[in-house]
């Protein structure tokens, strides 16, 4: 059960990485054409590695976590 829990988890923190990742890629994507500035590469490449990160979470999880661990 210890597996499970842990799997779920990761499963969690990998979906709302992805998801706190895409919030504020939108977020900045507005902040750009509202006051017609451009945002630091830095900023980019931190969310791009959060959304990947994220994307390697739910993956790993996915992967881990079947049918026969469910109980069907």
């Amino acid at each position: 059960m210890d597996g499970l829990l842990i799997t779920a988890f990761v499963l969690t923190v990998g979906v709302m990485a992805i998801f706190i990742s895409i919030i504020s890629f939108v977020f900045m994507i507005m902040y750009q054409l509202r006051k017609k500035v451009k945002v630091n590469n830095y900023v980019k490449l931190i969310i791009l590695v959060a959304f990947i990160i994220g994307l390697v979470l739910v993956f790993v999880s996915y992967s881990r976590l079947d049918l026969k661990s469910l109980g069907f």
